[in-house]
């Protein structure tokens, strides 16, 4: 037996849907706290590793850390991070735990570099100081070769100026991209911080210095420059001694002042870097300003009056002003003017027009 049910008493159901299963708050807190943990270690982790192993090459040597005798370790790696060797001293500390490090031994150490690994600035500390009767030279980027000999003679005082220069031009030192020792040594020694023998001769000062400046040149390429820049290895040593003498403090000013010299290389337009017309003279900037007369008297170091590079480079390059001579930064530059003093720093333009007005500013502010 059926029954009918009338349109009023039939009744319509809806499925619903089953509603969200939801964790506990609990839960949901823990996940989100682990969540931001784990952001937080990996942080940790990418910026210790940056503190580690820091990007970049590492820079030009430290002159001379001196470790005093007692100190601890977590004072020698404030010493280091003072001196810009490593960035943070407390990681240091913390990385030397899982390191096979010596005791450290006090005395003068003069192989960091700026911006080193931690592995690196290890080994320097593990090679251990200066030997007690062991002599060190440090030689500044941008000297003259004069003042880099007498430099020598500091150190070494029964070894006299003339006589490094007999050694350098009488063959007995030799450097393979500097075939003719007759020819000026300028330029081809490169500004570090060495350590020599009490006893050392003439010879063996300046062919360890040679060889040093030899095989940066091979790291960076030299061997292959007239090939992959058109210009010789010589001539390129010329150019970084000159964007040696000009640079400011930005590091990427050396690439930059490199291609203004090859812009105007290119375009035959005279260099007109006052650094030549000084080193022609032989005599340092800081004496006095050039003279109108000195700026129009044409030598062969005058780079108002001449274009093309002069006959030898202007000072001893560091190894960022080589590496930036065969690798200059890419634009199109002719010209640069100083625009602050603290940093020291230059404008760059191609234009003559800005260029007229960086220079009214760089006198306006008693800068040029």
């Amino acid at each position: 037996m059926t029954t009918t049910e009338s349109d009023e008493d039939y009744e319509i159901y809806e499925r619903l849907p089953r509603p969200p299963r939801r964790g506990s708050p609990v839960a949901v807190t823990a996940v989100a706290v682990l969540a931001v943990l784990g952001i937080i270690v990996a942080s940790a982790l990418v910026w210790s590793s940056r503190q580690i192993n820091p990007s970049g090459e590492p820079g030009a040597k430290v002159s001379s850390i001196e470790v005093p005798s007692g100190s601890s370790f977590t004072a020698v790696t404030k010493l280091l991070e003072e001196n810009d060797v490593i960035s943070s001293a407390r990681v240091m500390g913390w990385y030397a735990k899982f390191k096979d490090v010596d005791p450290v031994k006090a005395g003068e150490y003069v192989d960091f570099k700026i911006n080193s690994s931690m592995a690196d600035a290890i080994d320097v500390l593990n090679a251990g100081p200066v030997a007690p009767d062991s002599t060190v030279v440090k030689i500044i980027p941008g000297m003259w070769l004069s003042d880099a000999l007498a430099t020598i003679t500091e150190a070494f005082p029964a070894i006299s100026v003339e006589s490094l220069q007999a050694t350098l031009t009488s063959g007995q030192v030799t450097s393979k991209f500097h075939p003719d020792p007759a020819v000026s040594w300028e330029g081809y020694l490169l500004p570090e911080t060495y350590e020599f023998a009490q006893t050392a001769t003439p010879v063996e000062i300046l062919q360890k210095i040679v060889d040093e400046f030899d095989s940066t040149l091979e790291a960076l390429d030299y061997d292959t420059a007239t090939i992959s820049t058109g210009r010789t290895a010589q001539e390129l040593v010329t150019i970084a001694s000159m964007v040696e003498r000009e640079t400011g403090d930005p590091v990427e000013e050396r690439a930059k002042i490199a291609r203004v010299i090859l812009n105007r290389l290119e375009s035959d337009t005279p260099l007109g870097i006052d650094a030549t017309i000084l080193y022609g003279l032989q005599r340092k900037g800081a004496e006095s300003p050039l003279t109108k007369s000195e700026l129009e008297t044409d030598g062969p170091y005058n780079s108002r009056t001449r274009a093309g590079l002069p006959p030898t480079a202007i000072s001893l390059p560091s190894e960022a002003s080589l590496a930036a001579a065969i690798a200059p930064a890419d634009g199109p530059w002719i010209y640069y003017v100083l625009e602050s003093a603290k940093p020291r720093a230059h404008v760059f333009t191609e234009s003559y027009a800005e260029f007229q007005d960086a220079k009214q500013a760089c006198r306006d502010k008693g800068l040029c």
